[in-house]
């Protein structure tokens, strides 16, 4: 019985026989040496029955790397050795205190009648009958209040901040 999809034609015990026999040879020697012998490698010389086996680095290094067979059993432990982690450093006695905080940048003339205008344009905007002149005529006195007043502002901004280098004005340079 053919399995769909099978390139080979051949049904699924055969496959299942093959698989089997695949797993059942991984542990068995291999009947011939497929490699050049100069890739041999020689046998592990057998490990010293005194010495723990793994790395012991370095030699008195921390609790960690000490052989738990010749360790004593009531002397330190990793979490002995964590609780007294730092306990020979000097303690802070004194409680931080942050350095004062610098002045706040005075509001410059230019900015306070910037923002000025800005609220009398809003102001005369909506409510048109605070000034006695026409209605048309008091919004657009407060229309250029308004624009008036965010230009004055922006053009007050300087490019760049105080971690910007200062680059020379060279114009066009070609």
């Amino acid at each position: 019985m053919s399995v769909l999809g099978d390139p080979d034609g051949r049904s699924s015990d055969q496959v299942d026989a093959a698989f089997a026999q695949i797993v059942a040879a991984y542990d068995s020697a291999p009947a011939e040496v497929t490699w050049p012998s100069s890739e041999d490698l020689p046998a592990p010389p057998p490990a010293p029955v005194d010495k723990p086996a793994g790395p012991v680095w370095p030699v008195g290094g921390p609790i960690l790397n000490r052989d738990p067979r010749t360790a004593d059993p009531d002397g330190p432990s990793l979490l002995d050795g964590l609780d007294t982690f730092g306990a020979e450093l000097p303690d802070d006695d004194e409680p931080f205190v942050p350095p004062p905080p610098p002045p706040l940048p005075r509001i410059s003339f230019q900015a306070i009648v910037g923002v000025i205008a800005i609220v009398a344009g809003l102001f005369l905007f909506f409510d048109s009958g605070l000034l006695p002149l026409g209605d048309q005529a008091a919004m657009l006195l407060g229309l250029i209040g308004i624009i008036g007043g965010a230009a004055a502002l922006i053009m007050r901004l300087r490019p760049g901040g105080p971690d910007d280098p200062d680059l020379p004005d060279d114009g066009a340079v070609v």
